[in-house]
């Protein structure tokens, strides 16, 4: 059956849900295909992809694939963060098929399991031992039925995909190996290493060496020259942070200086030269723009106070001050901004919030006791929290448009918010420990008598879908700690719940986010797929 027809039926049996469904079970993971459910009262819209007791459910970044874990259990080692688990991984295909077992004893911990940025293959430690943090790391083709999981290394700490999905650089016993994926050959790179980083356009990987070994950091090119083997570039040692340009020209990276403990000072590369000079001293944020153009970093910091923010070329060229204590930085998403906390306040953890238009605007300050901020994706908007104390304390949330003369409240009592295309949108209305919200949505560019308007009440999180026009939301049960899946269209304002007694997180998936996939518990335990419009 080719992959048009197997797409059509899925499609087919998700419209036709509520109807008796055959038992066909597939391998590993217990495929649910087909099973008829319990009615539900509200929801059961689901089709079971795959049967019983799941955790920790991810999706490719294509919406094709799903991953799992099941018969987790809980390490029997003090001091571990109490989410994490070990289970056995399956990954099933979010239109239907049968699950396929991928290895035992895979954790659920940050770096365990990835999948390439193009969603061709998943990368992923299988019997990891937490006395060393590692485990044999294997890799397997997503779109190839037939294909099995590859075994790339035995004790491997860390690995990391290049941008395009191509190559993959990863740890083995300490020592960093370099390769075209999915098996090779891998070369080593070098040895006492404990994290690596793909340059944007994927042609330099730079590396950290572990303290032990001075904590170096090094850069290589990914591809060598025929014949001719490439040896990796000493930046400098005692490195902390480091940050490539978007278009991987220059590279800036922190170095501990000997005069103040704990400091360190900022210094700048161009590649592929790799020679580094020093841009500012007592540096805790920098950052580059979006567009390569800028380089923004604060200066003469110490230890009990962050330093002045500065902003000039990205080359490394003296740039002009415009802030003071200067903790928090961020530049618009379209380049012509830069977003800040000045005059922070190390405990209380907040600020004020400045913004300065680039290349030569007058810095403005435009919120106190500021403790975070976002920017909308247009660059035009930013918002954020500021705690006011009187008459009684809150914490509101405000917006500023690039350019205006102040920030104005958008509303009072926020927890969390966010921006879609088209509007600024947050929680509100907070009971039950912020476990249920009214989901709230202010139109932009804003009307100056416009209100915000309730799209959602008692939910407790939220997914848009890429276009914006969609929103999946979870909201918490009173009777259980399970959640009800919902899904609501901002244009027709519909909404309608999936399923109930599901467990977080719940995805958009498939073509333009067609579909939801999530995990629910009890008596029809399983991985669920439900069509995501209303």
């Amino acid at each position: 059956m080719n992959r048009r027809s197997v797409m059509a039926g899925a499609l087919l049996a998700l419209a036709l849900v509520g109807c008796k469904r055959g038992e066909d079970k597939g391998g590993g993971g217990g495929a649910g295909q087909g099973k008829a459910r319990a009615g539900a009262a509200v929801g059961g819209l689901g089709v079971m992809l795959a049967e019983g007791p799941a955790e920790d459910l991810r999706v490719t970044e294509d919406g094709q694939f799903a991953t799992y874990l099941t018969k987790t259990r809980k390490p029997t080692v003090e001091g571990i963060p109490p989410q994490m688990r070990l289970g056995t991984l399956y990954v099933v295909p979010v239109t239907g098929g049968s699950p396929r077992k991928l290895g035992d004893a895979v954790t659920n911990v940050p770096g365990g399991m990835l999948f390439t940025p193009d969603s061709k293959h998943v990368l992923y430690l299988t019997g990891y031992n937490l006395a060393i943090q590692s485990g044999a790391l294997h890799v397997l083709a997503l779109s190839e039925p037939s294909a099995e999981p590859q075994k790339l290394g035995d004790a491997v700490s860390y690995f990391l995909p290049s941008p395009d999905g191509s190559k993959l650089a990863f740890v083995d016993g300490g020592i960093l190996k370099l390769g075209a994926l999915p098996s090779g050959p891998f070369r080593q790179v070098g040895g006492e290493v404990s994290t690596a980083e793909f340059s944007p356009d994927g042609k330099m990987l730079f590396f950290k060496r572990r303290l032990a070994a001075a904590g170096g950091l090094l850069a290589v090119p990914v591809e060598e020259p025929a014949g001719k083997q490439s040896e990796p570039s000493k930046l400098a040692d005692q490195v902390g942070d480091y940050v490539l340009s978007p278009d991987s020209k220059r590279v800036a990276y922190q170095v501990r200086t000997p005069a103040v403990s704990g400091m360190y000072d900022l210094f700048l590369a161009d590649l592929p030269e790799l020679k580094g000079r020093k841009v500012a001293s007592g540096t805790t944020a920098f950052a580059f723009s979006p567009d390569s153009k800028w380089l923004a970093r604060n200066d003469g910091g110490k230890p009990e106070q962050p330093g002045d923010l500065y902003v000039g070329p990205a080359s490394g060229e003296p740039g002009r001050k415009v802030g003071e204590r200067v903790k928090e930085l961020a530049f618009s998403p379209d380049s012509q901004a830069l977003g800040f906390l000045a005059k922070y306040d190390l405990p209380a953890g907040a600020g004020l919030m400045g913004v300065v238009s680039l290349p030569d605007g007058e810095p403005k300050l435009v919120g106190s006791r500021v403790p975070n901020f976002t920017w909308g994706k247009d660059g035009k908007y930013v918002a954020f929290l500021s705690r006011f104390l009187k008459p009684i304390y809150s914490v509101d949330l405000m917006l500023y448009q690039v350019g205006a003369e102040k920030a104005e409240k958008a509303h009072p009592g926020v927890f969390g918010y966010g921006f879609t295309p088209g509007a600024l949108v947050f929680r509100a209305g907070c009971i039950r420990e912020g476990r249920a919200c009214d989901f709230k949505a202010l139109p932009l560019p804003r009307d100056a008598q416009a209100q915000p308007q309730t799209w959602l009440q008692g939910i407790y999180s939220y997914k848009l879908s890429e276009d914006g026009n969609r929103i999946l939301a979870t909201s918490a049960r009173m009777d259980s700690d399970t959640f009800d899946v919902a899904v609501y269209d901002v244009k027709t304002q519909a909404r309608k719940t999936l399923d109930q007694g599901a467990q977080l997180p719940a995805y958009f998936a498939g073509k333009d986010d067609s579909l939801a996939v999530y995990v629910l518990k009890g008596a029809n335990a399983g991985v669920y797929v439900a069509p995501a419009h209303p």
